[in-house]
């Protein structure tokens, strides 16, 4: 293995709880417009509760940014991206928005994540996933329905077979 320069001086990653399925209050912390494909990259971080600065926290020890949603603004998707705004609108008394997506900074809007299958070496797992934006006045009324677990579309073929071991070891040659 290459010797790593500065190893000695990196910060080990920290334990993190896993952020469970649930309606975050957030503050938008940067909006990054990738034209040519028609959408905003929205990078958030929670802002209250037990979860209070969750994605700084993860960013700050991975360098990765978790914190974000994708919101289109292609034709077909138009409807989903007004209400992306709405919610934002709702969620600040006096913003208007004009058009200006870098205006989307500081504006705060609750995040409702929902558990997602996901699979790693044909192992299925389950995340929290940003899911979908909605505003700070339905999270106060108890407006905001968690969707139930999103299922991978395709089920996965995990194998049961046990390799072998590449090298023949005999009890003699064992360090215990």
């Amino acid at each position: 293995m290459k010797v790593i320069d500065g190893f000695d001086s990196i910060n080990e990653a920290g334990e993190f709880k896993n952020l469970p399925a649930g309606a975050y209050a957030c503050k938008i912390i940067e909006v990054v417009d990738v034209l040519d494909k028609e959408y905003l990259n929205v990078y958030f971080d929670i802002v209250e509760g037990e979860f209070k600065g969750y994605f700084t926290a993860l960013f700050q020890s991975t360098g990765k940014n978790y914190g974000f949603i994708t919101r289109s603004y292609k034709q077909n998707a138009l409807p989903f991206f007004k209400a992306f705004i709405t919610a934002v609108e709702k969620s600040n008394p006096g913003y208007k928005w004009d058009w200006n997506e870098k205006g989307l900074s500081g504006k705060f809007c609750v995040v409702v994540f929902r558990d997602e299958e996901y699979e790693v070496d044909s192992e299925v797992r389950v995340r929290a996933k940003a899911d979908e934006v909605r505003s700070l006045p339905a999270l106060r009324e108890g407006k905001i329905e968690i969707r139930p677990l999103k299922k991978l579309d395709k089920p996965v073929e995990i194998s049961r077979e046990v390799p072998k071991c590449p090298v023949e070891l005999t009890d003699d040659e064992l360090p215990f």
